[in-house]
Parts: structure tokens; sequence; C-alpha cells
């Protein structure tokens, strides 16, 4: 589910009875992203217009629009946002860092210029940031800038963001294919697994002939974006492969990789792999194991969980999902056995809940039913 953020749009227009005078109109809109919410706001104007009957015709003037999101202890008017995007030509590197992340965060392009200008900065820091900020904004007109900046003798950590920024702001019919398929072949990984990215992003057909052969990449995280982009383009068969071999090398950063994809992609098994490395030596990936396994939502993980809860956290995340599974949970618990005293009592616990969610559900006739079926399962 795409969680809606809140947006300001200002859409500057004359109207035909006097082209010389100018007006604004402002719209506090709720959308997934600005063009999205530059789209309702277009709407509005349009139905108003369509509405009134006056002779005289409303025209938009696209260059003086401005769209921003909504953020507290963020500017909230243009003269503030200005007063922002000016700090960019300060000598400060701090000052500008702060700056561009601001900027990033409330995703005002009117600053684009001004942070296109720092694409040159001497530290690359700055320099990758600024594309990072300009890809959090997406506006689409940037993209030629974005592409223009890449070539292979620049910093890594740029090009890294060129690639991400790109995959963020392009267009379905932008021919961007063949940048794509440049920065697949990048030296450094980073550029590689971000490529791997913007395509899934991008959602460009026929890539399967471009990703396969990176299943082989050195790289964990490359590999990790390949199976999660193509799993539901390619066989699957070649992608179990490669994940069942990233969970057995001896890399912890391949392990790691691996629960990336489980923890976001249903694979056949990712129940039961996921299991398996939450008994992982190394701590790190026992814990992501552990993490991702309490994220699936799923009645099947249901016994793992119970042998897995080591806090009230952990209980308070499976009771969560034990009554919104409701009366379908009453027969995997009843018939779990536990290989500890613990693991049982957590079962018994989660019983409890269930009766008590029934009885104020559906009244004391089907508690006395859950009840019985608790008592005689043996």
């Amino acid at each position: 589910m795409v969680n809606n953020k809140n947006y300001k749009v200002i859409i500057p227009y004359s109207e035909s009875a006097n082209p010389r005078k100018k007006f604004k109109i402002e719209y506090s809109i709720e959308a997934a992203d600005r063009a999205s919410a530059l789209r309702k706001a277009e709407r509005e104007f349009s139905s108003y217009s369509e509405y009134n009957s006056a002779s005289w015709v409303r025209q938009i003037e696209r260059e003086g629009i401005r769209i921003w999101k909504i953020l507290p202890d963020m500017p909230q008017t243009p003269d503030h946002i200005d007063d922002l995007a000016r700090k960019l030509d300060s000598a400060d590197e701090d000052l500008i860092y702060n700056s561009l992340k601001a900027l990033g965060e409330i995703e005002d392009s009117s600053a684009s210029d001004r942070i296109i200008r720092l694409f040159s900065h001497k530290n690359p820091d700055i320099a990758a940031l600024a594309v990072e900020t300009l890809g959090k904004i997406g506006d689409p007109s940037n993209l030629g800038a974005i592409i223009n900046l890449y070539h292979p003798d620049k910093h890594p950590r740029v090009k890294a963001c060129i690639v991400s920024a790109a995959g963020k702001m392009a267009l379905p019919n932008d021919q961007i294919l063949d940048f794509i398929a440049q920065a697949l072949t990048d030296n450094d990984a980073r550029v590689r697994a971000n490529a791997v990215e913007a395509l899934e992003n991008l959602k460009i057909g026929d890539t399967a002939r471009l990703l396969l052969p990176m299943l082989e990449d050195e790289d964990n995280r490359v590999r990790a974006n390949v199976i999660k982009a193509l799993w539901n383009k390619d066989d699957h068969t070649k992608l179990l492969e490669a994940l069942k071999t990233m969970a057995n090398d001896e890399n912890p950063w391949m392990k790691a990789s691996c629960i990336f994809v489980l923890d976001r992609v249903d694979i056949p098994g990712r129940i039961e792999l996921l299991a398996d490395m939450c008994l992982e030596e190394h701590p790190k990936i026992r814990e992501n194991a552990r993490q991702a396994i309490f994220r699936v939502h799923d009645l099947e993980c249901l016994p793992y969980w119970l042998e897995l809860i080591s806090n009230e956290h952990e209980f308070s995340l499976v009771s969560q999902k034990v009554l919104l599974f409701g009366e379908r949970a009453l027969t995997p618990l009843l018939s779990f056995k536990g290989s500890t005293e613990t693991s049982r009592a957590y079962a018994a616990d989660l019983l409890d809940l269930l009766e008590q969610q029934v009885l104020q559900k559906s009244g004391w006739i089907s508690w006395l039913k859950t009840k019985q079926k608790r008592l005689f399962k043996n």
C-alpha cells in the first residue's frame, strides 16, 4: 500500500480577460509523490474552470509552478524555501550539506539550477549529495543533467548516485536503457548494484538478458538485486539456485544479502531458509534473519516464531499477527508441541489471547467452543 504525503502546490495563471495580470492559487494535496500531487492539483484547477461559467479562460503558467512536501520543522513557504536554496552558494560545506538534505526532503525543484552547479564541487561527498538530492526531488526535466554527468572516471560514489537518481526521475518513454547498460558494466560494485535497482524501478521489459549473467557477479548486493528484480520476470529455478548458493556461502555478506532478498520476496521455502539462518554462528547474520522472519506475515511461520521468541517485544509482534489471523491460528497453536518449556508457554499465552478475542467478537458460545477445542485437543 502506498503511503500518501502532504504537498503544497502553487499554480500561477493568467486570465484571457486581463492577460497582463497574474494570479496564483494554492492547493493542499495528499499524494504518493510530487508528480501525482501536480496532476491532482491540475485536475482541481481544471474542474473549477469548467464549473465557472465566466466567458474568460484561465491559462496555467507552468514555468512558475511550485510543489513541495509539507514536513514539520521544514520550510513551508516559497520565501523560506528560497532562503534555504541560497545557502547552497555558501563556502561553508556543512551549511551546503544541511541545505541539500532539507531540499531533498521537501522535494522542491525550484533550486535545481543551484543544485546542478554543485555537481562540480571539489568535495566528492557534496557532489554526490547534490546528485542524490536531485534524484529525491524527482523532476524529470533534470534527467539530462544527471545522465550527462556520468563518466567512467567519475568518483565511484558520485557515479552510484547518478545511476540511482536517473532511475528515480526517468519517465517510461525516456531512452535510458543504454545508459543503464553501461552502468551495469562499471568497475564499482555500488554502481552496478544501483543500475540493477534502477532497471527494477523503471520496469523496463526484456531486461533478463542484461541481468542474468550478473548472478555470477562477485558482489553480494549486485546478486541480491538481480534476484529481486527478476523474480517476477524469469525462470525461478536459476534464481533459487543462486539464492541458495548465497545462503551457503562462507562470506557473511553473501548471507546477509540472501536475507535481504528473503525479507522482500515471497519465494518458495523462504520461511525454512530464514529459520535455518536464524541459527547461524555470525551474530549479525543471525539477528538479520530473526528480524526478517518476524516481519513475515504467514501463518506457517507460527511454529518458528514460538521457538525463536526471546523477549517481550518479539512476543508482542507475534501476538499482533496471531490476533490478525484469528481463529485460523487456533489449529497450529493447538498442535504445537514445542521443543522447550518456554516455547510451549508462549503458545499457551497466545491461546489465552485468542480465547479473549473470540469472546469479545463472537460471544460466550463461540468462546466455549474454542475452550472445548483447547481442553480436548489430546
